[in-house]
């Protein structure tokens, strides 16, 4: 039998999506080479068409604009590898693309196109804004502290102009007027010097409280916006957010609870979803809770709005998702009713959205259950009912909690699994079948899936054929 088999997955295996490409797109590091690249074409091109150089020296300088354009175009190419639709793709780097089409010699003939490579400084403009896009709200709720900086910033070129203008006027050649003397003060706040020693004594005097001032105006500005800068990139660190045109063949967790951390890992270890993205949707949700369970986070990313919208979950692609588990997420004074219905809601959403998508659901009450099978909703777990059931096994059965423990993770130990049955035990009776299994692979049958019917569980007498799911128990490997 040969050793390698196709494990069967009822939801449809994520796309690779070239995880690596995303890392390096997503790296500070490339994208700050990258701009810097940018910026380095930019001035060859106003060496180019500004600076009179000999031929050699204009050669050298085109064939360097050559190499960056060649690494520009590979770097579009490989975006638009990634990209959901050519269509998101064309309009995100529209820009960037014009900006290296007249840089390849072919277009060089005429002044029109060259004109056009001047969209090269446009592009240099338009990666920063896309890379550092957390600047925008960076100034957002410190209105406190912008008054109290402005207030002094304002009074001491206030008390500089006057003070210059009294004492400097008439002794100092360059103050002739109090206008003069507004200036000299501005300037001599925002330089913390002064182009020309003070005459007299109460321009000394003047300018060494404007010293002082612009020193604590610099301490509180720097302070502050260390502040911000750290909160911010907290921020950005402990909710990554996410971007709907990134997001293909994902998972979306709705609502946020403990279970959420154990969803992440378990579709973080299994290997169907072994490059998909995890996007958690709740006002509630919290990265920095998954990192404190040591969570990897670096494939997760969470939409902080209410799950139950249709505009929140067309935001967060579910049309191009793979699978949606939707959990019992607690509220303020929310009863299990009012629980039950807001994921009956989404659930319904979710499948109206996207009829192929795997919903699982969570809810409280069992007669519920109907409401979402009938939706279209797959799977239905009952809060409480599994543990409830399984902390009574445990209590009969001593040792019998490893045995579950082992089987419910892919941690560690062993798995369940569905598998496609090898052409050897095709046409086998399941009791034989066990045999071959786990003779010949080490796995243990336990059920049988037939094509379009419901698991059975310890099967007896059943033939296996070609269309049969074969659930195993599997050793975990990486």
């Amino acid at each position: 039998m040969k050793k390698h088999i196709r494990f069967k997955y009822e939801i449809e295996t994520a796309s690779k999506s070239f995880p690596w490409l995303r890392w390096l797109f997503e790296s500070a590091r490339f994208n700050l080479l990258l701009i810097f690249l940018i910026l380095v074409s930019v001035v060859f091109i106003l060496i180019e068409t500004f600076a009179a150089l000999p031929a050699h020296e204009l050669e050298l300088v085109q064939t360097v604009n050559d190499i960056l354009t060649l690494v520009f175009i590979i770097e579009l190419s490989l975006r638009w590898l990634i990209s959901v639709t050519t269509g998101a793709f064309l309009r995100e780097f529209w820009i960037d693309i014009l900006a290296v089409m007249p840089m390849l010699r072919i277009f060089r003939l005429g002044r029109v196109l060259r004109l056009l490579r001047l969209f090269r400084i446009f592009s240099l403009g338009t990666n920063i804004q896309r890379r550092f896009v957390f600047f925008q709200k960076i100034f957002a709720g410190r209105l406190l502290e912008y008054c109290i900086i402005s207030s002094f910033a304002v009074f001491a070129v206030i008390f500089g102009a006057v003070g210059f203008s009294q004492f400097e006027t008439g002794f100092s050649t360059s103050i002739q007027t109090p206008v003069d003397a507004f200036w000299k003060s501005l300037f001599s706040m925002m330089a913390g010097e002064y182009a020309d020693y003070p005459v007299s004594f109460g321009g000394k005097i003047v300018f060494l409280v404007l010293l002082i001032f612009e020193m604590g105006v610099f301490a509180m500005l720097t302070g502050t916006f260390s502040a911000i800068m750290y909160d911010k990139l907290k921020e950005s660190a402990m909710h990554k957010p996410a971007n709907p045109d990134e997001l293909n063949k994902h998972i979306i967790i709705c609502g946020f609870s403990a279970k959420a951390a154990i969803l992440a890992t378990e579709f973080l270890l299994d290997p169907a979803f072994k490059h998909s993205e995890i996007l958690i949707v709740s006002e509630k949700a919290n990265l920095e809770e998954l990192q404190a369970r040591n969570i990897r986070t670096h494939r997760v990313s969470i939409l902080k709005e209410d799950f139950t919208r249709m505009e929140t979950l067309k935001k967060a692609g579910v049309q191009r998702a793979v699978a949606a588990v939707i959990l019992s997420e607690d509220g303020d004074n929310r009863s299990t009713q009012d629980i039950d219905a807001r994921t009956i809601l989404a659930a319904l959403t979710i499948e109206k959205l996207n009829p192929k998508i795997h919903t699982s659901a969570e809810i409280y009450n069992e007669e519920y259950a109907s409401h979402l099978k009938m939706g279209g909703v797959e799977d239905v777990v009952i809060q409480g009912e599994f543990s409830g059931k399984l902390l009574a096994r445990v209590a009969m059965h001593e040792g019998l909690l490893a045995f579950f423990k082992d089987l419910l993770t892919r941690e560690s130990g062993n798995t369940l699994t569905f598998i496609d049955p090898p052409a050897e035990i095709v046409g086998l009776r399941s009791e034989e079948a066990i045999g071959v299994l786990n003779r010949e692979l080490g796995f243990t049958l336990v059920g049988i899936k037939p094509s379009g019917q419901p698991v059975v569980v310890n099967p007896r007498n059943h033939k296996i054929c070609s269309t049969d799911e074969i659930l195993v128990i599997n050793p975990v490997t990486d």
